[in-house]
């Protein structure tokens, strides 16, 4: 193993230190670096132990070909052709990547061809990209940011059109919101129960005087109230509606961005 401390200089490898396999890199850098190899062919593994918000690029003297950046605090096999520097053990090309930075990292947005592409549903070059296109149909990213991604239902149905308002038998179908207005025939009726009452009906008696029934007679006065009894029997009920929107969010933890792999 090779060690190179860097700083803020490019640094050539010598015939020394590239003739290790592995080349380790230290030291806090205080501006972007370029570690050169000659133009020589093979593979090596890079790893990255500096400090420092600034990167180190691996690239040959014949600049400019394809360079790339190691990740701080990670090691990386590389492959040189002569020209061009390339990262040698990727994941497959359609591979997805989940990290928590908000935006996309160094290590991958300064190298000359960067190896992941922010899935934020932007277009990107089928030439540039070849292996992605054919792996995607088209030139099109998935746009992930603020969703959660699900499989294909591979024969099961589980997740329909008729059902989420997505197609889970086609790759890329996207849909769904976290809230949801429900119409009224989504709402069962309301019943608040059986009132039942009984009313009394009271009419006063007017005659407080005796009235004479004919000569010799008379027929006393009835004091008091006529009375009648109803009952009815009540049944509320409210209409259904949905004012507002209803949370169906579940419990979940907001994580960073996704990538996949584009080269």
């Amino acid at each position: 193993m090779a060690t190179v401390a860097l700083s803020s200089s490019n640094v050539t490898l010598s015939a020394a230190q590239y003739a290790n396999g592995t080349i380790r890199l230290s030291g806090t850098l205080t501006a972007h670096v370029q570690v050169l190899f000659p133009a020589v062919q093979g593979w090596w593994t890079i790893e990255n132990l500096t400090t420092g918000s600034f990167v180190a690029f691996i690239t040959i003297v014949a600049f400019p070909g394809e360079f790339i950046v190691v990740e701080q605090g990670s090691a990386a096999d590389i492959l040189l052709d002569g020209t061009n520097v390339r990262f040698r053990n990727l994941p497959p090309v359609g591979t997805y990547l989940d990290v928590i930075d908000a935006t996309v990292p160094a290590w991958i947005s300064f190298c000359s061809k960067p190896p992941y592409l922010l899935c934020d549903g932007s277009t990107f070059s089928a030439v540039t990209y070849p292996y992605l296109n054919a792996k995607l149909g088209g030139t099109t990213l998935p746009d992930l940011r603020g969703r959660a991604r699900f499989y294909l239902n591979g024969g099961t149905g589980r997740i329909t059109t008729a059902g989420s308002g997505i197609d889970g038998d086609t790759r890329l179908s996207a849909g769904g919101a976290q809230t949801v207005t429900l119409a009224a025939a989504q709402m069962p009726l309301q019943t608040t129960g059986t009132e039942s009452a009984t009313h009394t009906h009271l009419a006063a008696n007017q005659n407080t005087t005796q009235v004479t029934g004919g000569p010799g007679s008379t027929v006393p006065s009835t004091a008091g109230a006529q009375t009648g009894t109803e009952s009815a029997t009540h049944t509320h009920q409210v209409g259904n509606a949905s004012p507002t929107a209803v949370n169906k969010m579940p419990p979940a933890c907001i994580s960073g961005i996704t990538l996949i792999r584009a080269a």
